[in-house]
């Protein structure tokens, strides 16, 4: 049974650890699209911060955005399925982040609001590397918010992100999602949303079912989307326990780990078949 989606995490696993498409992998997911499969790039971003590889791999299938919260068509970028957190929760996870001295930002359209341009928002608008806004509001997200968010993010320094993660966790269990991509990133998402939900209903709307889907990711973040899928292939460079859960260990993302995958399941005839993107 060949392969008719390939789901992929993008930082880490996608991109190699400059976060650039490599030429090697540009070539294998055009070819594989050629063959007849859907490639869906599952991510924490936003849709604007996927356009250059959205056209760079002729992709056509559904997007995955922040982290599954947004379902969206590639091409126009707007919402097939959605899963925001509400204002007034937003309101009070910015509250919680504030008390703790996190930086925390939320997301509409092109933009992301945070209360100044600091060093972490500016950072992260330059990671991005690509046209999105960054908005300051000028006062506390926590009193200002007032509309819904697909995401909401903290940044900090990897070891107090590590010594607050369980604090939030602990805060928000069973209504907020919370994960890390990046060492350096709290991602909050509504319970709905994630990775494995998203890639469920991108299943439904194209019609290929979980056995017939491939999914390689390197981050906690990728758990549930790699648990879910028919497949999962997980990168060597990712967390340990990323690796003890997925059907087999890829190359790292410096090696091209998801290109030589693609590249071998092409030469034995398992990727292809067409679908409805």
């Amino acid at each position: 049974m060949p392969y008719r989606l390939i789901a992929a995490d993008m930082d880490g696993t996608l991109l190699d650890p400059a976060s650039r498409l490599t030429e090697r992998t540009v070539r294998a997911l055009r070819a594989a699209g050629e063959a007849g499969a859907g490639v869906v790039l599952a991510s924490g971003r936003m849709p604007c911060a996927l356009r250059y590889f959205v056209n760079t791999l002729n992709i056509t299938a559904p997007l995955i955005a922040y982290n599954g919260a947004l379902i969206a068509d590639p091409r126009t970028e707007k919402a097939l399925a959605s899963f925001p957190i509400s204002a007034a929760l937003g309101r009070e996870i910015a509250g919680a982040c504030e008390e703790l001295g996190l930086h925390i930002q939320a997301y509409e359209g092109d933009a992301f609001w945070c209360e100044t341009a600091n060093q972490f928002a500016r950072d992260y608008q330059t990671f991005l590397n690509c046209p999105v806004r960054l908005e300051a509001v000028g006062e506390k997200l926590s009193s200002w918010l007032p509309f819904d968010t697909p995401k909401m993010l903290a940044i900090d320094t990897a070891e107090r992100v590590s010594q607050f993660l369980p604090v939030l966790r602990e805060r928000f269990a069973g209504r907020v999602k919370i994960a890390t991509s990046n060492p350096k990133f709290i991602e909050f998402v509504s319970p709905a949303a994630g990775k494995a939900a998203a890639l469920a209903r991108v299943s439904e709307i194209t019609g290929v079912p979980r056995e017939e889907i491939i999914a390689f990711g390197d981050g906690l973040n990728d758990l549930d989307m790699l648990e879910w899928a028919g497949t999962s292939c997980a990168m060597e460079n990712g967390a340990p326990e990323v690796k003890a859960r997925s059907t087999r260990v890829v190359p790292s993302n410096a090696e091209d780990g998801v290109a030589q995958e693609v590249e071998a399941l092409l030469k034995e005839g398992r990727i292809g078949g067409g679908g409805a993107w």
